[in-house]
């Protein structure tokens, strides 16, 4: 592994500083599960690494008068296990829940993940169904782009030159119930080959449904058809239905991992069994 320096800022305006500095290729860190393993096979080679997770703010998860915040280098298992978390959005804890094994999850962050933007990454369904938003900082500035927008391809982000992702956030969406399951090889410490979020939001009478997908797309995916279809009632033949509509929506790859195919057909399955979890909340 090429040696980079590091450096810890103080605060956000140091951490700017460093990220823009002239000529070098600068790099945030924040939980290493992702940063360290790439140096060491050389898929990237920076020049600095700048340690934000001591920043103001980014371990933090509070409620606000707009929803929850969540900071970026709040742990997947804080994640997990945060009362708060739990009861605003359940469905991310159970994401969060199912990344790697627990080591992975005692050092893996909610941002760090975000901005390796995997297709396979386990938090990003739920986001989408939560209809996040992600909460980016620079020298200029604040601002927020759904987290829709946020993914814009494997490995890319909406994320421009010396900005960062501070934190996430959540609506609170009172009488939401939602779920997430994935399919992999193992139980523990494996990519997601299907992964899939459903919530189930009250509106007059009903409910609205958001379902996503992740593992399938180039980036993870909402399935507005399915949703339409739930709206309108999820007897048996809605549930079918809206899994087909998933199954047409997703646009998987062949790869060492799975084919094409057969994440097609585990999206149907998954789709079902989650909607399924999600109506069992409701009644």
């Amino acid at each position: 592994m090429r040696q980079f320096d590091y450096y810890q800022p103080k605060n956000f305006a140091e951490a700017f500083e460093l990220l823009l500095l002239p000529g070098k290729v600068v790099m945030p860190l924040a939980g290493t599960t992702d940063i360290i393993p790439m140096a060491r096979e050389e898929r990237i080679a920076p020049d600095v690494v700048v340690d934000i997770k001591s920043l103001p703010g980014m371990r933090e998860i509070k409620e606000t008068e707009d929803g929850l915040l969540i900071g970026a280098a709040v742990r997947m298992s804080e994640l997990a296990s945060s009362p708060l978390v739990r009861e605003y959005a359940a469905v991310l804890a159970e994401g969060a829940a199912t990344v790697g094994h627990v080591q992975v999850r005692n050092r893996a962050t909610l941002g760090g993940n975000m901005c390796t933007a995997s297709p396979a990454g386990d938090t990003f369904p739920a986001l989408l169904v939560l209809e996040a938003e992600a909460l980016l900082r620079s020298v200029d500035g604040e601002r927020s782009v759904p987290v829709s927008e946020f993914f814009q391809g494997p490995r890319r982000t909406a994320l421009k030159k010396g900005e960062l992702l501070v934190g996430v956030m959540l609506p609170k969406l009172a009488g939401a119930q939602g779920h997430y399951a994935k399919l992999s090889r193992r139980k523990a410490a494996d990519l997601t080959l299907v992964g899939v979020a459903a919530l189930a939001v009250p509106a007059g009478k009903g409910y609205d449904w958001r379902l996503a997908l992740g593992a399938v797309a180039p980036t993870p995916v909402r399935v507005p058809e399915a949703e339409k279809i739930l709206a309108q009632g999820y007897d048996a033949t809605a549930i079918e239905k809206a899994a087909l509509a998933a199954h047409a929506a997703c646009s998987p790859l062949d790869d060492i991992r799975s084919s094409a195919e057969y994440r097609r057909e585990m999206v149907v399955n998954i789709t079902q069994r989650v909607i399924g979890q999600v109506i069992e909340k409701l009644v």
